[in-house]
C-alpha cells in the first residue's frame, strides 16, 4: 500500500519521526515557589504562571516542597531568620482559634482541592536535602513569584541551592518583600543569585538590591497574576451568596484604625461590610465574617463588591483586574526593617493610581477617578513585555541546544 509516493511502514516511520520531533521540542519546566501557607495571593500567582507558561507550549510541574516542622526550625536556625516568624505562625494558631472549626476546615478543603485540580505538581518533599532529586530532570527551573526571596524568612531552597552546577536557573519576578538586605546575609544570597542564568525581580527595590549584590541591571516583571486575561481569571470565579451590595475587606495584618476605615468605606458606598478574617482581631469587625472561602470564592468576593478595602499586594492586583474601587493601607511602618510595602508602592505608582494609599478615614473622600480602559491597555502592555522576557529566555536556551 502505497500513500503519497510512501510505503505505509515508511509512513508511520515518518509519523512517528514527527512526533518524536515534536516531543523533544517541548521544554519540561519546573517551577518553585511557596504552595502551602494558606495565601490566596500566594496560590493564584502559582496557578498563574503554570497556566502561562503551558499556555506557550510547555510542560510545566509545580516543586511540591512542604517543609516540616522540624525542617521549618532548622533552616531557621540554621539562616539566622528572625525568631518573630515563630510568633506570627503562633498569632496565626490564635486567629484560627477564634473562628469556627468546621468553616475553617472547608477552606482548608478548598484550598487542597484547587491545588489538586489547577497545579501540576511533583510528588511532594518535606526535606531539604531530598530535593536533590529532581536535578537534571527538567531543562529549565522557574522561582517566583511572591516573597520567596525575603531575608526575613531566607531559605536557600528557593534559590535552587538543590541543584547542579550547570542547571538552567531564571528567577521570574521574585520579591525580596525588604528593601535592603541585612549586612549578615549579603554574601550569602549574593553567591546565590550569581548562579542565575537570567532574573526578573517584581519591585523597584528588588532591582536595585540585585544590582547592588551582584552588578546586574534587571528587569522589572509584572506577577504572574497579570500574565493571564481577565477572562481566565473570570472562569475560576465562583460568586457569593450575597443578595446585598458590599465592600469588601481583606487584611493579612492589624492595625487598630483598621476596622474604622473599613466601617467608613462600606458607609460612603451605603454597603454593608463582608470581611475575610486573617487575625483574630478580625471576626469582631462590625460585618459579615466569611471564614469557609476557598481561592475561587475569594476571587469572587472582589469581583462582585462594590469597593475593596485591602492592605493585601494581590487583594489590590485584582482589584485592578475586576475594576474595583481599592483602597489600601499600609501593613507595614516604612521604617520598619520588615517593611514590604515597596511592592504596594511599585504596583500603584506603575498604574498611576498612587491615590488609593490611604493612612486614615480623611482620605477616604479623596478622589479616585480611574480610567480602567487605560489602566488595562497598560496592564496589557507591561503583561506582554514580561511574556516576551520570560520566552526569550527560554527559547533562546532551546536554540543553545
Amino acid at each position: 500500500m502505497y500513500i503519497t509516493g510512501l510505503t505505509l511502514g515508511e509512513f508511520l516511520r515518518s509519523i512517528v519521526n514527527y512526533l518524536t520531533r515534536k516531543w523533544i521540542e517541548i521544554m519540561k519546566i519546573a517551577i518553585l515557589t511557596w504552595l502551602h501557607n494558606g495565601n490566596y495571593g500566594t496560590l493564584l500567582q502559582a496557578y498563574a504562571l503554570q497556566s502561562f507558561l503551558k499556555g506557550e507550549g510547555y510542560e510545566v510541574s509545580n516543586i511540591d516542597f512542604k517543609p516540616s516542622t522540624i525542617e521549618k526550625v532548622k533552616n531557621l536556625i540554621k539562616c539566622h531568620n528572625s525568631l518573630s516568624l515563630i510568633r506570627e505562625k503562633f498569632d496565626g494558631y490564635l486567629s484560627r482559634k477564634q473562628g469556627e472549626p468546621e468553616l475553617l476546615s472547608k477552606r482548608d478543603l478548598a484550598f487542597e482541592q484547587f491545588m489538586n485540580q489547577n497545579i501540576n505538581l511533583t510528588k511532594q518533599y518535606s526535606k531539604a536535602d531530598t530535593l536533590t532529586d529532581l536535578s537534571g530532570k527538567y531543562d529549565a527551573y522557574i522561582c517566583g513569584s511572591d516573597q520567596i526571596w525575603s531575608p526575613m524568612l531566607l531559605n536557600p531552597v528557593y534559590y535552587f541551592n538543590f541543584l547542579s552546577e550547570n542547571e538552567r536557573r531564571y528567577a521570574y519576578a521574585c520579591s525580596f518583600g525588604v528593601s535592603e538586605i541585612p549586612t549578615k546575609k549579603k554574601e550569602i544570597i549574593q553567591n546565590y543569585l550569581e548562579k542565575f542564568s537570567e532574573i526578573s525581580v517584581r519591585e523597584n527595590t528588588g532591582a536595585k538590591i540585585v544590582n547592588a549584590l551582584i552588578g546586574k541591571n534587571v528587569p522589572i516583571n509584572v506577577d504572574p497574576t497579570l500574565l493571564l486575561e481577565p477572562e481566565k481569571w473570570n472562569e475560576l470565579v465562583i460568586n457569593p451568596e450575597i443578595n446585598e451590595k458590599y465592600v469588601f475587606a481583606y487584611f493579612l495584618s492589624n492595625k487598630k484604625s483598621y476596622e474604622e476605615i473599613a466601617k467608613k468605606v462600606a458607609q460612603k458606598y451605603s454597603c454593608k461590610l463582608v470581611l475575610v478574617p486573617t487575625q483574630k482581631e478580625h471576626y469582631a469587625f462590625e460585618g459579615v465574617v466569611i471564614q469557609n472561602a476557598g481561592p475561587c470564592e475569594w476571587l469572587g468576593l472582589v469581583k462582585n463588591s462594590c469597593a475593596v478595602i485591602t492592605d493585601s499586594f494581590h487583594g489590590s492586583i485584582f482589584s485592578f483586574v475586576f475594576k474595583k474601587d481599592l483602597y489600601v493601607t499600609k501593613r507595614f511602618d516604612d521604617a520598619s526593617i520588615r517593611s514590604q510595602n515597596s511592592r504596594i508602592y511599585t504596583l500603584l505608582e506603575t498604574y498611576g493610581c498612587e491615590d488609593c494609599m490611604i493612612s486614615g478615614v480623611q482620605d477616604i473622600e479623596k478622589s479616585r477617578d480611574l480610567n480602567w480602559e487605560a489602566l488595562h491597555r497598560k496592564m496589557g502592555r507591561n503583561a506582554s513585555k514580561s511574556k516576551e522576557w520570560l520566552n526569550v529566555c527560554l527559547k533562546g536556551m532551546n536554540d543553545e541546544v
